[in-house]
C-alpha cells in the first residue's frame, strides 16, 4: 500500500508541477520545478527500495538510467546536475542504511551501490559535456547568423546590382540595387523576364557575354548597353562566373551603372576634340595672320607705289599746266584727261582702302532702297565708258526683260560689284569686247535672285593664279604685262555679295579672257524675308541686245538736247567747287544757277524757275538737310522739286540721313561727272513726268 502511495504522491506532484509550469511563476522559475520532479521520483524509487530491498538492483538501474537521461536532454548546467546526483545518492545511501540488515547480504548488491556512484559521476560529466556542445551550438548559431545577417545586409544595400540567372536566361537571385537600376518596381516582376530580349539593348551583347562565360567560366568588366523598363538606356559593367557548385547550372555576378561615368567620358572627349578643333584654328589663324601680317606689309609696300605714282602725275600735270609749259590747246587737254584719270586711280584706291578697312572692322552695313537694276548697269557702265572708248573696245548689254523693274536693296554697292569687275575687264582687255549681262535666276513671293556676269576677251588669268583673286593684299601679276591693282577690289566685290546673299565665281582661259559671275538676292518690297531658293523659278536667258558707239552718241545727243531747256540749280558755299561744278554742268549741256547758302537756295526754289537742286550738305550758315527740310515744308509744287545730295560723306549712315530728310537721291564727292549726269537725267525724266 505504501508503495502505491509513493507512486500516487509522484503522479500527483507531476501534475501539480504542470500545472504550475503554466503559471507566471513556472514560466520565470522552471528549474525550481525540474529539480522538485527529479526530487519526488527519486523519493519513490527510495520508498521502494526500503519497503522491498530485492528490487534493489532494478531501481538503482532504472533511477541511473533516469539521471543519466535528465542529464544528457535537460538543458541546465553542471551544477544542477550534481544537485540531481546528491539527491540520488542521499535518498539510494537512507534507503539502505534504514533498511533491516538483509538488503546487505543481496547478490550484486555491492555492484550495485558501485553502478550508482559510476552512474552518478557520467552523468556529470555527460551533463557538463552537454551544455558545452550546446554552448558551443549556440556560439555557431550566433556566428552563422550574424554572418548571415551581415551578408544579407550587404545584399540589400549594396549599391551594385547583385543577380542570379539561370541557363534559360532567367532572373533567380536579385538585390534591391539592380531593380531599381532597371526601373522595376519588385524582384517578381524581374523574375518574369526574359534577359537576352527584355534586359540586353542589343541581342549580339547577349550572345557574346554567353560565348565568353562559355569559353572562360567567367568575364570582368563586360561593358554594355541594358534597357530600363521605360525604354531608357543603361550603360553597365558586369562582373559575372559560372557557379558550379550547385545541382544546376547558375551563372552569377554583379553590375555597375556608368551611365553618367560614360556621358562624362563622352563629354570629356567632345571637349577635347573641340579643344584640338580649336587649337588648329588657332595654329591655322597663327598661320594665316602671320602670312596677311606679310602680304600687309608687301601691301603697303606696294601700295605707297601705288598711290604716289598717280599723285605723282596729278601734281606733274598741274605744274606744268600753272608755269604755262604747253605748246598748244590740244597738249593742254592731253594733260588735264591725264590728270583726270590719275585722280579717278588714285580716289579708286582711296574707297578701296576705306571700303576693305570697314569690312575687316566688321561696319559694313547694306542699303535698303528702291532701285532699278537697269539703271545702275548703265551708270556702271557710264563710269567706264571713257577706259573702255580709249581702247576703241566694243561693250555688250543684255539685261533680260523678267528682271524686275525695281527691287529693294543697296545699289551703291550693286553698281560697285560690276564697276569693279568692269575696271578690271577694261584695265586687262586690249582688244575685242566686254559684256555685261544680266538675268533673273530664282523669283518668290518676297525676294529675287539676279545673276549677273561680266565677261572680257583679255588676256585671262592662270589658272593656278584663280584661287588667290578673292584673297584680301594679293595681286596676282600677269605674266604678258605689267598692270596690277591693289589687290582689293575682288575683296571688296566678295564682300558685298556675300552681305547680299550671294555668291561670286571666275572662269578664266589664257589667250581668251575672263568671265565673272555673282549673285544677289534682292527684296521686292521693303522689310521682305529673303529665304532659300527654288531652283525651278530660274529665268530663261535671251539673246542679248548691243548698243554701237554710234548708238550711244545719238542717244547722248538726244539726251543733251532734252536737258538744255531744264535748269538746274546748284548750292554750293565752297567758291572753288562751284565753280568747278558748275563749268562741268554747263559743258554737258545744263542751265546752271548757283547759291552759296542754304538760304539763298529756298528763296530761289521759291521763284519756280528749277526743275532739280544739287544741295551740298555740309555749309557753314544752313547746312543742306536743314534747307531741304525748309524747301519740303514750303506750300505748292515748290516742295516737290527732286533735290539730291552732293556730299563728301559717303557712309550708309549718311546716305539714310539725308534721304530721311527728303531728299531724293544721294551723290558722293569727287563728282564722276557721267554718273552725275546719268543721276540728274533721271530726276529731270521724273519731274517732266510729273
Amino acid at each position: 500500500m505504501e508503495i502505491y502511495l509513493s507512486r500516487l504522491s509522484a503522479i500527483i506532484i507531476a501534475f501539480g508541477l504542470l500545472v504550475i509550469s503554466n503559471t507566471s511563476f513556472g514560466k520565470k522559475h522552471p528549474v525550481i520545478l525540474i529539480h522538485i520532479l527529479l526530487l519526488s521520483i527519486i523519493c519513490s524509487f527510495g520508498v521502494m527500495i526500503f519497503l522491498i530491498p530485492k528490487t534493489l538492483v532494478f531501481n538503482s538501474y532504472i533511477i541511473s538510467l533516469l539521471i543519466f537521461t535528465a542529464a544528457l536532454f535537460l538543458s541546465w548546467d553542471v551544477a544542477n546536475q550534481i544537485i540531481v546526483a546528491i539527491y540520488y545518492n542521499v535518498v539510494f545511501a537512507v534507503s539502505i542504511i534504514f533498511n533491516n540488515k538483509v538488503i546487505f547480504l543481496l547478490p550484486n548488491m555491492l555492484e550495485s551501490v558501485v553502478l550508482v556512484l559510476v552512474i552518478s559521476v557520467m552523468a556529470i560529466v555527460a551533463s557538463y559535456m552537454n551544455y558545452r556542445l550546446r554552448q558551443e551550438a549556440v556560439i555557431k548559431n550566433f556566428e552563422v547568423s550574424t554572418s548571415e545577417k551581415k551578408f544579407r545586409n550587404i545584399f540589400e544595400n549594396s549599391a551594385e546590382g547583385i543577380f542570379q540567372f539561370n541557363e534559360g536566361g532567367r532572373f533567380l537571385t536579385l538585390n534591391p540595387s539592380i531593380v531599381k537600376m532597371l526601373g522595376y518596381s519588385n524582384e517578381d516582376e524581374m523574375r518574369k523576364l526574359v534577359i537576352a530580349d527584355d534586359v540586353f539593348k542589343r541581342k549580339g551583347d547577349w550572345e557574346l557575354l554567353n560565348k565568353l562565360l562559355e569559353k572562360q567560366g567567367k568575364v570582368r568588366n563586360y561593358r554594355v548597353s541594358l534597357k530600363r523598363k521605360d525604354g531608357s538606356e543603361l550603360i553597365v559593367r558586369v562582373n559575372v562566373r559560372t557557379n558550379e557548385e550547385e545541382p544546376i547550372l547558375l551563372y552569377e555576378g554583379s553590375l555597375q551603372d556608368i551611365t553618367q561615368q560614360i556621358q562624362a567620358e563622352t563629354e570629356k572627349q567632345k571637349a577635347l576634340d573641340a579643344l584640338r578643333i580649336e587649337k588648329m584654328k588657332a595654329v591655322t589663324a597663327a598661320s594665316k595672320a602671320q602670312q596677311e601680317s606679310s602680304f600687309k606689309s608687301r601691301f603697303l609696300a606696294n601700295m605707297s607705289h601705288e598711290v604716289r605714282t598717280p599723285m605723282n602725275s596729278i601734281m606733274g600735270f598741274l605744274t606744268l599746266i600753272e608755269n604755262d609749259m604747253i605748246e598748244d590747246d590740244a597738249e593742254l587737254k592731253n594733260f588735264a584727261r591725264d590728270a583726270r584719270v590719275a585722280s579717278e586711280s588714285l580716289l579708286d584706291i582711296i574707297n578701296n582702302i576705306l571700303d576693305i578697312s570697314k569690312i575687316e572692322a566688321g561696319r559694313m552695313e547694306l542699303d535698303e532702297v528702291e532701285f532699278s537694276v537697269k539703271e545702275e548697269v548703265e551708270k556702271a557702265l557710264s563710269i567706264i565708258t571713257p577706259a573702255v572708248r580709249s581702247k576703241g573696245l566694243l561693250v555688250e548689254k543684255f539685261i533680260d526683260e523678267k528682271t524686275p523693274v525695281k527691287v529693294f536693296g543697296d545699289p551703291t554697292r550693286y553698281r560697285q560689284i560690276i564697276i569693279n569687275l568692269l575696271s578690271n575687264a577694261a584695265k586687262y582687255t586690249e582688244h575685242g569686247k566686254i559684256s555685261v549681262t544680266v538675268k533673273e535666276k530664282v523669283s518668290s513671293s518676297s525676294f529675287v535672285e539676279i545673276t549677273t556676269t561680266v565677261e572680257d576677251t583679255g588676256q585671262g588669268i592662270p589658272s593656278d593664279k584663280l584661287s588667290m583673286l578673292f584673297e584680301p593684299y594679293v595681286q596676282v601679276k600677269s605674266k604678258k604685262g605689267s598692270k596690277e591693282g591693289t589687290g582689293l577690289g575682288l575683296v571688296i566685290s566678295k564682300e558685298f555679295v556675300r552681305l547680299m546673299h550671294g555668291e561670286i565665281n571666275v572662269e578664266s582661259k589664257i589667250g581668251f579672257g575672263s568671265k565673272f559671275t555673282f549673285t544677289v538676292r534682292l527684296k521686292l518690297f521693303p522689310g521682305a524675308e529673303i529665304g532659300g531658293v527654288d531652283e525651278s523659278g530660274a529665268g530663261k536667258e535671251e539673246e542679248p541686245a548691243l548698243q554701237t558707239a554710234s548708238e550711244a552718241t545719238a542717244e547722248r545727243a538726244a539726251k543733251t538736247d532734252f536737258v538744255s531747256r531744264k535748269r538746274v540749280l546748284l548750292v554750293e558755299d565752297n567758291p572753288i567747287s562751284q565753280n568747278l561744278e558748275v563749268k562741268i554742268l554747263r559743258e554737258v549741256g545744263y542751265d546752271v544757277e548757283a547759291v552759296s547758302s542754304g538760304q539763298e537756295a529756298i528763296d530761289a526754289v521759291k521763284t519756280g524757275t528749277f526743275n532739280v537742286v544739287l544741295m551740298d550738305v555740309e555749309m557753314t550758315d544752313m547746312d543742306g538737310i536743314t534747307a531741304t527740310k525748309k524747301i519740303r515744308d514750303l506750300a505748292g509744287q515748290f516742295s516737290k522739286v527732286p533735290i539730291i545730295a552732293v556730299t563728301a560723306h559717303s557712309s550708309m549712315k549718311d546716305r539714310e540721313r539725308c534721304l530721311a530728310s527728303g531728299m531724293d537721291d544721294y551723290i558722293a564727292k569727287p563728282i564722276n561727272i557721267h554718273f552725275l549726269k546719268i543721276t540728274i537725267d533721271q530726276w529731270l525724266n521724273t519731274s517732266s513726268r510729273n
